[in-house]
């Protein structure tokens, strides 16, 4: 996994690099009002083209254009920008769009090596530097960084295919950013380059095909990824040991161990910060790691089966977060994650509707969907991250516990392309959910929060005296109310964690992340949608940062 380098360029450096002689073969500016741009003292070389431009082009400052200028860069610049920042649904993710659109721009020109030139906001007189603006776009440059990472990301069967070919795996090796206010770029491309790792480990494994990826295949790489760094990794491949450990996930995968290479596989990344006296939280984490979700024997029909192979995404995203604990090294939290790599498959021995099964908390559950697999796969070992959390050697500080799913169609549904945070009440108490949803809007990795009900406990009560809990409807959950919190419930119960709630001894912080929206973007004509790694960036900017 290779990122493209962010070279630093400062002052007095700023001045040869902006040069026709540079070695750099393009100028990319991001900003937000072309009028106010053109007299930085960076831009005064080209300030007469760009007079003309911002005169001739009405369009200048709402679309990427490309300008030829024989003693810039390349003899070339690219300018993308921000558009409107100050409105009412105006956010830090404009910088991230316009790193985006530039960059592609940049591509589709032939840039092979780009300066970027971050114009700085606040120096607009137009744009006003109040507390708001301050507040909203604190983390503007790193999350421009993060966009121009976006920009650049290349699918990993994407690179593998090119290096057989004998060709590049990245467009871009060198990404060059000058900044006005070099103070803070050293740290703000630290944080964006360790995020973006993460981002790219969940990408890999996320976007890739069902067989690169299979379970044992994911666990394969996770490994790899970690190897040499301060996380510990484990992985249980016994088929037996997982159905006496997690006996809710070995059902979803029954059918699957048919195909030795679809066989399951549970993942546990544990990072220890070096003096446990100053480690001030806890963070469990569990991932959904479905590599295919044909939907079972409620199969998934009339062409919902595809795009099914990014079922993993939350296991990746777990994944990824930690891949950026790797790099950073904090030394205030302990991050645990549980991943739960499975295929849902259709066969013989596939668990069914009206079936039984008893949890690794010993709830029994009625069996209501075979496609309501993810909080199947998820239960026990978030039962198991209980557990863990109650032990004398993580009590002592708070805990919050995360299960993060690619979970519902519901919540696309009710919220469209941003990631829910759903959380109890101890996690409501500890403010989780505020947190991930403040973190998510700094650095562009939008949360919503939604709020667990007790009709969402009323939903999956029993009926009957064979069972401890209904695990889902017969309906799809774009069909059913509330489709996105009574799973959540449904987990807290058959997990044992509905007994730590605020009125317990034993308070238990649990807080469901379902990211169905947030985990993919765009898509082209028929192709998948790309994968975006969310919500590596609001985790880190939340618990790192």
């Amino acid at each position: 996994m290779v990122l493209p380098r962010l070279i630093p360029v400062l002052a007095p450096k700023i001045a040869d690099a902006f040069s026709a002689t540079s070695s750099f073969d393009g100028l990319l500016v991001i900003f937000s009002k072309l009028s106010s741009t053109v007299s930085l003292a960076p831009l005064q070389p080209f300030q007469a083209a760009l007079n003309a431009v911002a005169k001739a082009d009405a369009s200048a400052d709402k679309a990427t254009s490309l300008v030829v200028a024989p003693n810039a860069p390349g003899s070339r610049i690219i300018l993308s920008p921000t558009g409107s920042l100050r409105g009412d649904v105006d956010d830090v993710r404009r910088f991230a769009d316009a790193a985006r659109s530039g960059l592609a721009k940049s591509r589709a020109a032939g840039v092979k090596k780009p300066l970027v030139f971050l114009a700085n906001p606040f120096a607009d007189a137009s744009v006003a530097s109040t507390p708001r603006m301050k507040r909203d776009y604190a983390k503007f440059l790193e999350v421009t960084l993060l966009g121009l990472f976006a920009e650049a990301y290349q699918p990993l069967q994407a690179r593998e295919h090119f290096t057989a070919q004998g060709k590049p795996e990245e467009s871009f090796e060198e990404i060059g950013i000058a900044v006005e206010d070099g103070e803070n770029a050293e740290q703000a491309i630290k944080f964006a380059t360790a995020v973006e790792q993460g981002r790219r480990l969940a990408k890999d494994v996320g976007g890739s095909d069902p067989e690169r990826m299979t379970p044992l295949r994911a666990a394969e790489y996770v490994e790899a990824a970690f190897a040499g760094t301060d996380v510990k990794v484990s992985v249980m491949r016994d088929v037996d040991l997982i159905k006496k450990e997690y006996p809710f996930l070995h059902a979803v995968t029954r059918a699957s161990l048919a195909v030795p290479r679809h066989f399951p596989a549970v993942v546990r990344l544990e990072y220890h910060a070096p003096d446990p006296s100053k480690v001030k939280e806890n963070v469990f984490l569990i991932g959904k790691g479905v590599t295919y979700d044909t939907g079972g024997l409620d199969i998934k029909a009339g062409g919902y089966m595809r795009g099914m192979s990014r079922d993993k995404c939350g296991a990746t995203a777990a994944a990824g977060f930690l891949k950026v604990v790797s790099i950073l090294k904090p030394t205030h939290v302990n991050v645990i994650a549980d991943l739960g790599f499975v295929r849902n498959s259709c066969g013989a021995d596939g668990y069914v509707s009206d079936e039984i099964l008893l949890s690794r908390a010993g709830v029994r559950a009625l069996i209501g969907n075979t496609d309501a697999e993810g909080r199947m796969v998820m239960c026990d070992l978030l039962c198991a991250a209980r557990e863990r959390a109650l032990e004398p050697r993580y009590a002592s500080v708070p805990t919050h516990l995360m299960t993060i799913a690619t979970l519902t169609g519901h919540a696309v549904r009710a919220v469209g392309p941003y990631a829910i945070a759903l959380g109890n009440g101890p996690s409501r108490e500890q403010g989780i959910p505020d947190r991930l949803f403040k973190a998510g809007h700094l650095v562009g990795d939008p949360f919503e929060i939604s709020t667990l009900r007790r009709e969402d406990y009323e939903f999956g009560a029993p009926g009957a005296p064979t069972e401890d809990v209904v695990q889902s409807n017969d309906k799809a959950s774009t069909m059913t109310n509330r489709g996105h919190q009574s799973p959540a419930a449904f987990m807290a119960v058959a997990s044992g964690i509905a007994k730590h709630g605020l009125d317990s001894e034993s308070p238990v912080s649990y807080t469901h992340l379902d990211i169905a929206g947030s985990a993919e973007e765009g898509g082209k004509g028929l192709s998948l949608a790309a994968v975006t790694g969310s919500p590596v960036a609001a985790l880190a900017q939340a618990f790192l940062a």
